[in-house]
């Protein structure tokens, strides 16, 4: 019976040794799931795609450690708390006004998850957007503290016909945040409008 038991918690206590934590997500690791956002123990993380490929992107800095100082005399023992100062990115999102309008001036919208500056995205075309039946980039006006309306003027005619009018994000697009930290990775990027001007 004696055997029975030991054997019994030897065997807990292997199952509690190869815990699956060791598969937990990383900043840096690849994902699957452009926009997931997962909590780990130490931090907040996004999937994003990071040099044409989806990687797990910090949305908060990684938790306060807390370190206890034995004592040395008989005084009690006191308590320490160090927080971690990191930067982190501004996440931003390409959205669409609309997914159809009758007009050829069209908007899409930066959105930031923190204040973003609107002011460094550029109206010309190839340096922060791509576009497709966009003949140009009207404005970039910031409306709110974390939204930049991208005004677009689409190439689309007065004949009844429908155009997809798109807005992507160039491979050289950069946004930064009130604190000067620069975004790279733009979500939901490309977006479409479907055009429709009557004759």
């Amino acid at each position: 019976m004696k055997k029975l038991l030991v054997s019994a918690i030897v065997l807990s206590l292997f199952g509690l040794s190869v815990s699956p934590a060791l598969a937990a997500n990383k900043v840096g690791d690849s994902c699957k799931v452009a926009g997931r956002v997962v909590t780990t123990s130490v931090q907040k993380l996004v999937c994003a795609k990071v040099v044409k490929k989806l990687k797990w992107v910090a949305l908060t800095a990684p938790a306060a450690t807390t370190t206890t100082v034995a004592p040395t005399t008989t005084v009690a023992a006191t308590t320490t708390t160090t927080t971690v100062a990191a930067a982190v990115k501004p996440v931003v999102t390409l959205l669409r006004e609309g997914g159809t309008s009758t007009s050829a001036s069209v908007n899409y919208t930066v959105t930031g998850d923190k204040d973003i500056n609107c002011a460094t995205l550029s109206t010309v075309i190839g340096v922060d957007f791509n576009v497709t039946r966009i003949s140009q980039i009207n404005s970039i006006v910031q409306t709110s503290a974390k939204v930049c309306t991208v005004n677009a003027q689409s190439i689309a005619e007065r004949d009844g016909d429908t155009r997809e009018t798109i807005l992507a994000a160039a491979t050289t697009f950069s946004i930064a945040d009130t604190a000067g930290l620069v975004q790279t990775v733009l979500l939901g990027s490309p977006q479409s409008i479907w055009v429709t001007r009557a004759p």
